[in-house]
């Protein structure tokens, strides 16, 4: 196999690790990754949105008892609204700016969850109980899976601000991002963002994605559930880092 598909399937592969470990992230892992293999965007856009869509079913067949429906449904209706906004953003609008306001949002938001969470003992926590909330939280998703596949961004960040069990919140940002990323999959098909690549690749990728669903569950498994919003928060300034070098 040429090199160039080896690095393609490699790309994608960690981005189905890391979505498993952390319960999102992929396409902001994968993406700059194929961006400098070479890929071009719409065939990475396309392959990424349709590897989310498998990922997450796969998650969810093994933890679908701990969703929580009520938010899923509102964060559901919000990215209803919030898809076709990104797609109307991803081909009239120059998304530079956006990505960059992004990436120093993630560093920002990673730093101070981090800090708060690990030097300040007795703090007063942000919980978000209002469906408003839930409902943004949800447009600006699906504004985020049009434009990047990253879905989860914005979840997550709420999810952390709800007070919910981690198991509840990954279960429920997994069922999220199935529902979310098959509206994004619909929207880029139907806005011309698929090529003659897309499907190929995708098919391709297949075994490795259920590979990376086994290998990401048996390292969640392995990590104790008070350090892995520590990850998180870490992972989140390294998205943003990533997000604002492939600025």
């Amino acid at each position: 196999m040429d090199i160039f598909y080896v690095l393609i399937l490699f790309a994608i592969f960690l981005g189905g690790l890391v979505r498993t470990y952390f319960g999102f992230g992929e396409a902001l892992v994968s993406m700059p990754l194929l961006t400098l293999i070479g890929l071009d965007i719409h065939t990475s856009i396309s392959v990424i949105g349709l590897a989310g869509i498998l990922v997450a079913s796969f998650n969810i067949f093994l933890d679908y008892k701990s969703i929580d429906y009520k938010m899923l449904v509102v964060l559901l209706v919000g990215s209803l609204v919030g898809v076709p906004l990104g797609i109307w953003i991803l081909h009239f609008v120059n998304t530079s700016l956006v990505q960059l306001l992004l990436g120093i949002f993630l560093i920002l938001y990673g730093i101070y969850a981090f800090g708060i969470k690990v030097f300040i003992k007795n703090h007063d926590v942000i919980i978000l109980k209002s469906s408003i909330w839930t409902g943004l939280t949800g447009i600006i998703s699906g504004i985020l899976g049009s434009l990047y596949n990253s879905h989860g961004v914005p979840v997550v960040i709420y999810g952390t601000m709800t007070g919910l069990p981690i198991k509840t919140l990954s279960s429920t940002i997994q069922a999220h991002f199935l529902l979310t990323a098959i509206l994004v999959v619909i929207g880029q098909g139907t806005g011309n963002i698929w090529t003659n690549e897309t499907l190929p690749l995708f098919f391709l990728a297949c075994p490795l994605l259920l590979i990376s669903v086994v290998i990401g569950k048996y390292c969640k498994q392995r990590t104790m559930n008070r350090n892995f919003d520590l990850w998180l928060y870490l992972f989140i300034v390294m998205l943003g880092i990533i997000l604002i070098s492939s600025h």
